[in-house]
Parts: structure tokens; C-alpha cells; sequence
């Protein structure tokens, strides 16, 4: 049987992208017109579809794009890298709000937190989000995909260019088996 969820990377193979450009434009575009953007850029530092594109070929982010029983469903990035783990950011699309939210977070947590390399070492062995203290639903939604919340931290977060405190979610394999 097929999985119903699918994960594909934005890389290049051979020089030719996985997506064209305007398929990550429209990523944000998609945000945007679900009234994500906002607050999963709530940094400011992205504010178009230009700017999610540039981040996301030049700058040290590796994208993923999650398919829901073919319709695309959400994306998923990773940054700042260090040691085995990295920094992830997610958004859901409007589609799958309140159907397959948690069977699509769980998913895409699964297959990142189990990339190995090409001689079998995983590559992560933890994600680490920092979610603004204020948006309750993004904590909960992160603790409903096997998120280990570890506290907060003050000033962690930015909204509307000011600094708020951040709650620290974590993401493991040990943390993930223990809720499958």
C-alpha cells in the first residue's frame, strides 16, 4: 500500500530542481493567503514569496514539501545547523487543518529525525523549534506531534519586531518511539 503522505525535498538532482521557482513562490503565496505567513515569519525577515525563495536556494535552509494523498499539504525547513541537529520550522496548509494535522506533523517528524546518510549514520538526531510563547495553538499542535516541550526562554522570540519569549520544543527518535 502507498503511503497517503509523502515528503519531498527541494534540492537539485543533476543541476535541475526538484520545484521551479514559482512552485516555492507560491509556498508563500499559499501561506499568506491561509494568514500564516505572519506568524511563522513572525522575524520579519520574510515578507514575499521572493524573499522564501531566496532563503530557501541561497541560504542554509534545506526545504521539504509534505503531500497529502498527492495535494500538497505543507512545508517544513531546517537551519542552523550544528553537531546532529538543526533547527525546524513548519507551516500546515488550510487544507489539511483539522484533519490529517497530526497524522501529516507526525510524518514529516519521522522521516526527517530517520534521514541517514549514505553510509547509514542518521543525520539528526534532534530538531529543535522555538515557538513564540503567545501562539498556544502551535505549542499544543508541536506536543500532539511527539514534541518534548523543555521550557521557555525570554527574548527567544521575535513578533512585530519586538522581542517575547520563546517555547523550546525538541524533536527525537527516542521521543518519537515513545508516543508511536
Amino acid at each position: 500500500m502507498e503511503k497517503r503522505i509523502k515528503l519531498l525535498p527541494y534540492i537539485a538532482i543533476d543541476g535541475i530542481p526538484t520545484f521551479p521557482d514559482s512552485e516555492i513562490v507560491d509556498l508563500y503565496k499559499r501561506m499568506a493567503a491561509d494568514g500564516t505567513a505572519a506568524t511563522v515569519f513572525s522575524d520579519g525577515e520574510i515578507t514575499s514569496g521572493e524573499d522564501f525563495l531566496n532563503a530557501t536556494k541561497h541560504r542554509e535552509n534545506r526545504l521539504y514539501v509534505a503531500f497529502m494523498d498527492g495535494e500538497k499539504s505543507g512545508v517544513a525547513w531546517l537551519n542552523r545547523f550544528e553537531a546532529r541537529f538543526a533547527r525546524m520550522h513548519w507551516c500546515l496548509f488550510s487544507n489539511q487543518w483539522g484533519k490529517n494535522s497530526v497524522e501529516i506533523g507526525k510524518e514529516v517528524i519521522h522521516t526527517i529525525i530517520n534521514m541517514k546518510d549514505g553510509e547509514g549514520n542518521y543525520l539528526y538526531d534532534m530538531m529543535l523549534g522555538i515557538v513564540p510563547s503567545n501562539n498556544k495553538m502551535a505549542v499544543r499542535y508541536c506536543e500532539k506531534c511527539g514534541g518534548v516541550i523543555q521550557g521557555s526562554l525570554p527574548y527567544a522570540a521575535l513578533k512585530d519586531g519586538k522581542s517575547i519569549s520563546g517555547v523550546i520544543v525538541y524533536y527525537t527518535r527516542e521521543a518519537e518511539n515513545e508516543i508511536t
